[in-house]
């Protein structure tokens, strides 16, 4: 199995999770599919969504079911919503067309 990797740093990501995720077309059809988001204790630091969750991943022994089960969904109530920054997209855009990714 591949490590996972955050891909905004290529740190090893502390959690990923796959949701349903849809969003209609350019003809207005709905598309149904599955989203990700990665926890990366580097990028999430400052993020308030994760800090719950990056407390407990992060301290000595395993956290608590329940207590875990919260924070991950706090947290994927927020990052399931965020929508790409449209210049970070032309910058990763022109990397690949010139042959950087």
């Amino acid at each position: 199995m591949t490590p996972l990797v955050c891909a905004r740093c290529a740190a090893p990501a502390l959690l990923a999770a796959r949701y349903p995720h849809a969003w209609h077309n350019g003809s207005g059809q709905r598309v149904e599919g599955l989203g990700e988001s990665v926890l990366c204790g580097s990028c999430d630091t400052d993020a308030p969504a994760a800090a719950a969750l990056l407390a407990l991943l992060t301290e000595d022994g395993p956290p608590p079911p329940t207590r875990l089960a919260d924070a991950v969904d706090d947290w994927l109530a927020t990052v399931r919503h965020r929508t790409p920054d449209p210049a970070a997209l032309d910058t990763e855009e022109s990397r690949w067309r010139s042959g950087d990714l």
